[in-house]
């Protein structure tokens, strides 16, 4: 009972890491720029108290009059497109100079919290408001009144909108380029080595070749390679492949004269080796410990039946072993689609072809002081992940767990 009760506790616990920021990214995402700045997230789902100013009515030709009504709320949601304001209206700041006591000569500025319901001198005129924002603006003789800026304390009812999404989608086109970007880069580097790691899989699995054992030891013995140690030799063999095809341009074309000889070090090309060379032995363990541990009286009916190693592989091996393809899958897809550092040293860093880790970290200076948009994009960073785990997730645990009893 006490071991389950731990275990709660710590599942629990392990939720609550996972969800409250995520909600908190979602929650500032959706938020207005003034509420960001002015409240945490935890204050959003609730009313709220914030200050707000508003004009009385606007400069145009107003018939000379005695009286102006109108309604707090819609002067000050006249302009407000994504995030209108609406709940009570607690009370205005009057401001205005009145004699000193202290100095009858001279006047000092007073300010005052009005409640609703309350008459408040304005420019000679009786103001009065209601807590649903209607107001009256009286005077004792027609005039022709000026508009006068008042600030407002409201309790305001929450309010999302998506100005957040639309400004870093729409109005910016890092964000669109970011995602395409990753697109490119991460789909073939996890198409590449499962495809690779699947027929490696199968050899050393069914396969008898001389040295089978040691090789597949020398391929499982590669994940313990950090991967920043094997930065430098990737930077120069790329270095030196660059400047081979630059040579081999300027002999076979007229590039000199366009001055486009120049081979890029970084590209697109560079991750999907790199990816591809780190992902692949993890990819190989995971997938011949699953084939290995298919019935083997199915291959060997196979095998009477007169099929081939290709048709062995294509119709019985690839089928069955979707689970384990689809946890590689989610593996590598996670991996490449988060990764910061190896897009860093390999990846293209043309501002149109960074991929979204690094739009992250450079929006951390850009939008430093504007949390909704950053928020915004790692929301957007986030949902392709969400959505390619919940999809494959059915598969997931059954992948892993592939191999772990009976081995071969």
């Amino acid at each position: 009972m006490i071991n389950r009760t731990l275990s709660n506790v710590v599942l629990a616990l392990i939720l609550f890491i996972w969800v409250v920021p995520f909600i908190a990214l979602l929650a500032t995402s959706m938020r207005s720029e003034m509420a960001t700045k002015t409240s945490g997230f935890w204050t959003s789902f609730t009313p709220t108290e914030l200050g707000h100013r508003f004009s009385t009515h606007d400069r145009t030709d107003v018939p000379e009059t005695n009286q102006i009504t109108g309604n707090i709320f819609e002067r000050i949601n006249k302009d407000e497109e994504w995030f209108p304001v609406s709940g009570d209206v607690q009370s205005i700041m009057l401001k205005g100079r009145m004699p000193d006591p202290d100095n009858p000569d001279k006047t000092v500025l007073v300010k005052k919290l009005v409640p609703a319901g309350e008459v408040m001198d304005v420019r000679g005129g009786d103001f009065i408001f209601q807590p649903n924002g209607d107001f009256v603006w009286t005077f004792p003789e027609g005039t022709t009144p000026n508009p006068k800026n008042l600030d407002v304390f409201i309790n305001q009812d929450p309010v999302f909108a998506g100005e957040a999404y639309s400004e870093v989608l729409l109005e910016d086109k890092k964000v669109p380029n970011a995602l395409i970007s990753s697109f490119i880069v991460t789909i073939p580097a996890t198409i590449i080595p499962i495809t690779v790691a699947a027929f490696a899989a199968y050899a050393f699995a069914w396969m008898r070749f001389p040295g089978r054992d040691w090789l597949f030891i020398a391929v499982v013995t590669l994940m313990i390679v950090p991967t920043q140690l094997a930065f430098l030799p990737i930077l120069q063999g790329f270095n030196g492949i660059a400047t081979w095809m630059q040579a081999l341009k300027e002999l076979l074309t007229d590039c000199e004269l366009t001055e486009t000889c120049a081979v890029p070090t970084k590209s697109y090309a560079g991750l999907w080796i790199t990816h591809t060379a780190f992902g692949l032995p993890l990819a190989v363990y995971l997938l011949r410990n699953y084939i290995v541990g298919l019935p083997k009286e199915l291959l060997e009916s196979a095998r009477i039946d007169g099929a081939s190693h290709m048709q062995i592989f294509t119709r019985l091996i690839l089928p069955l072993s979707i689970p384990a393809l689809a946890s590689f899958s989610i593996f590598q897809f996670l991996w490449i689609w988060n990764d910061l550092l190896v897009a860093l040293y390999i990846g293209p860093s043309q501002s149109d072809q960074v991929v979204f880790p690094i739009l992250l970290e450079q929006q951390l200076g850009t939008f430093g002081d504007q949390l909704h948009l950053l928020n915004a994009s790692a929301v957007i960073s986030m949902i392709v992940p969400v959505i390619v785990f919940l999809a494959m997730q059915r598969y997931f645990i059954r992948g892993l767990l592939a191999g772990s009893v009976k081995g071969g």
